[in-house]
């Protein structure tokens, strides 16, 4: 059985976006962590096994990675992916030459969730997407939580975890300080 695991960028005080009005532009206070853990992040996603994500990371994403080379479009390009989606307008989905590496989840997405991490034995990432994310949490399919938080806080911004109905407790299983940038790499599995 596969293993989900959320990876994603957070200011201190839990925002993944820019600013209300910015939402697009977390460049602004996450490039410096970003590139203190490319090294790692760039491992993680090359021993991937699948990448689970949202319609609006699969916007972004397939607007630009297709199009890149180099080791990171490789691990993004080359890797299964899987878009998840209850929305109804979003019919067909396209990688650029890749387009055999990407396949849609819509209608009834938690339960084909549930059977894609049946069929893949290793590890299913989730970059961003926080509805995704707080649907898999809710619905008990999120393993790992792996969250580089940046010394910042923001005023606005969406929330990482804004709609989880129950507690969920966690393990911590590993810590990591990316000291140029004072960002810290946080992993914790979730306790079932």
């Amino acid at each position: 059985m596969g293993k989900i695991i959320t990876n994603v960028s957070s200011t201190l005080n839990g925002i993944f976006t820019g600013p209300t009005g910015e939402e697009d532009n977390m460049v602004s206070w996450a490039l410096p962590g970003i590139m203190d853990a490319t090294d790692d992040g760039l491992v993680f996603f090359q021993k991937a096994d699948a990448i689970l994500m949202g319609r609006v990371t699969y916007e972004g994403f397939a607007s630009y990675w297709p199009f890149q080379e180099g080791e990171w479009a490789d691990a993004m390009n080359k890797t299964q992916k899987f878009v998840a989606t209850n929305n109804s307008e979003l019919t067909e989905v396209h990688w650029g030459d890749y387009d055999g590496t990407v396949r849609l989840l819509n209608d009834d997405v938690m339960s084909k969730i549930k059977e894609l991490k049946e069929q893949i034995k290793g590890d299913i990432i989730v970059p961003a997407s926080a509805g995704l994310v707080q649907g898999l949490i809710n619905a008990g399919l999120l393993d790992e939580l792996r969250i580089i938080i940046h010394p910042v806080l923001m005023g606005s911004g969406k929330h990482y975890f804004d709609n989880i109905h129950t507690r969920h407790d966690m393990k911590l299983i590993e810590t990591k300080l990316y000291e140029k940038s004072g960002s810290m790499l946080m992993r914790y599995e979730i306790v079932k």
